[in-house]
């Protein structure tokens, strides 16, 4: 898996990629400053509750707690992100490092079903471990770390493989090598949790999946 990451790594310093990682880039900004403003939309919105300086503090605090809720979906975004990227980005990647790939004929809605259900899921998930976020920070904080883990480890693969595989050769390929690309999607799962470095954790983890996957079906045929 190693070797893997490395060939990820790369990629983003690959010239020959900038314009998909701009798009991304830009695409995930837009998103948060629509959703910064209808959340100040939504404050001026609201009726005077006892002392309009409430107000006026919850609209000073607006950016502040809606950074807070990105920190929180930043995984969900990543898995949201993956399934919009992904296609383009692997098949550039397989053109490059992979030129006797054939991939099957493009089936967006599989794997835009998948990428949505899976999106929902890291989603509950973060939800259903707020709480402990919250009360318990540190314990809370590695649970959620595993547990997106592992659903971004499975979407990712899962994408990758799709655009070789059928459903249920995929799911068998990476169920074989669970722990594998668990670590993965934990890395990917630990990038969106981090300013900055979650604008690029679709694409680090669209590439380092494809690489994985490549890697363990040459393996497999062996």
């Amino acid at each position: 898996m190693f070797a893997s990451i490395a060939r990820a790594a790369r990629l983003i310093f690959d010239p020959g990629f900038a314009g998909i990682a701009l798009r991304s880039v830009l695409l995930t900004l837009l998103m948060f400053l629509v959703g910064l403003a209808g959340a100040e939309i939504l404050i001026a919105q609201l009726p005077v509750l006892g002392n309009p300086q409430i107000n006026r503090a919850l609209a000073l605090l607006a950016p502040v707690l809606f950074v807070f809720l990105l920190s929180v979906l930043g995984a969900p975004v990543a898995a949201l992100f993956g399934t919009f990227f992904l296609d383009r980005l692997a098949g550039r990647i397989e053109a490059r490092d992979y030129p006797g790939a054939s991939p099957l004929p493009t089936r967006f809605w599989p794997a835009f079903k998948v990428g949505m259900h899976l999106a929902a899921m890291v989603l509950a998930a973060d939800l259903v471990l707020l709480p402990l976020d919250i009360g318990l920070p540190g314990l809370g904080g590695f649970l959620s770390l595993l547990a997106n883990g592992w659903l971004l480890g499975w979407e990712y693969f899962e994408l990758a493989a799709l655009r070789h595989l059928p459903v249920a050769r995929a799911d068998i390929l990476r169920k074989s090598r669970g722990w594998q690309v668990w670590g993965g999607g934990i890395l990917i799962a630990f990038l969106s949790e981090i300013p900055l470095l979650d604008l690029i954790a679709p694409l680090f983890g669209t590439a380092l999946m494809v690489h994985l996957f490549h890697r363990i079906l040459r393996q497999e045929t062996a």
